[in-house]
């Protein structure tokens, strides 16, 4: 009878000896290629305050309203009826969101009267409003 003998498998082996320049590189990349969105906002002239009280920004949501009535919510331009619904967007993602007015010193009265009731009908209740510290 013939001895059948057992054939060792080849065996492969991963190199690893560049396996951290080849994070770096990843890294790297990741670094160069990522863009910063900053918020754009509308151009507002903003009163002046005596004190002020900083708001964690994680937490706001901040509401532009120009001198002509545009309205803007982190940077979506949206009507006065849209309020409603953006707010209660915002809260379904985070609960502590602080509706922080930005507005034009000469925007009418009556507009943000109607984004606070905007407001209170999308249950925001915690409401700043933002100004520039008197000096």
């Amino acid at each position: 009878m013939a001895k059948i003998t057992k054939k060792t498998k080849a065996q492969t082996l991963i190199p690893t000896a560049s396996m951290s320049d080849i994070a770096f590189l990843l890294l790297l990349f990741f670094m160069v290629s990522t863009v910063f969105v900053r918020e754009k906002g509308l151009n507002v002239r903003i009163p002046r305050a005596k004190s002020i009280q900083k708001i964690p920004r994680s937490h706001s949501a901040t509401i532009y309203v120009d001198k002509n009535g545009t309205i803007s919510i982190d940077d979506l331009v949206i009507d006065i009826p849209d309020v409603q619904w953006v707010m209660q967007k915002k809260l379904t993602e985070d609960f502590n969101v602080i509706a922080c007015f930005r507005t034009d010193k000469d925007t009418s009265y009556g507009i943000m009267s109607d984004i606070l009731y905007q407001l209170r009908l999308a249950n925001t209740l915690r409401v700043q409003f933002e100004a520039k510290l008197k000096r």
